[in-house]
């Protein structure tokens, strides 16, 4: 039951005793994998390719990555496939997963680690990729009508309708530029960045 149960605690006489959420009243926060969060920039973008099976995907690689044995360079989004499918070698990780706590294939790892650091924050900020499906995303939107494209966002990132206060300061934001799809794209980054995209409340 307490993993059904939001991570907003509405018991204000439990919140008092049990602050720190020992005896598990509500649900804890918790953040997303990394692997789940590239699956679900995907995903959003429409980019995600959910055919099961076939040859891993090599991984792109900055120029900051070398070593002997580097790996042929894959494309920027893996060609869409679920973090899964991306080959793994342990000379050459993935930047952006180790950010997100992806663990070292030198050794067994029982229970992967989970942090809270500003280089996550920079690598949803700065990623290459993720400005790419934040693009994606924009592009795709124009399809859609003016009127409809900020409450599918939310409702596609986030699972819900946009509140007041973010509907009309996403307005604002795309004010004037409604045929922009850079604007749209924008728009898609900064919801990519909101801390709701990568947790689970």
């Amino acid at each position: 039951a307490t993993y059904r149960q939001s991570s907003v605690g509405n018991d204000e006489v439990a919140e008092q005793k049990d602050p720190t959420n020992v005896l598990l009243h509500r649900s804890n926060v918790r953040r997303l994998e990394g692997e789940a969060i590239r699956d679900s920039l995907l995903a959003v973008s429409g980019r995600l390719d959910t055919k099961q099976g076939g040859p891993s995907t090599f991984l792109y690689l900055t120029e900051f990555v070398e070593g002997r044995g580097r790996p042929p360079q894959g494309p920027m989004d893996g060609d869409g496939r679920r973090s899964i499918y991306l080959a793994v070698r342990r000379n050459f990780l993935s930047p952006w997963l180790q950010a997100f706590d992806f663990p070292t294939p030198f050794t067994c790892i029982g229970k992967r680690s989970t942090s809270n650091v500003p280089a996550q924050a920079l690598a949803l900020l700065n990623g290459p990729m993720v400005r790419q499906q934040a693009n994606l995303w924009g592009e795709k939107l124009l399809k859609e009508p003016v009127e409809k494209r900020i409450p599918l966002m939310y409702e596609t990132a986030f699972g819900r309708p946009p509140l007041p206060a973010e509907l009309s300061a996403a307005q604002a934001f795309v004010a004037g530029r409604e045929d922009d799809k850079a604007a749209w794209g924008d728009l898609a980054h900064v919801l990519f960045n909101v801390k709701e995209f990568v947790f689970v409340r």
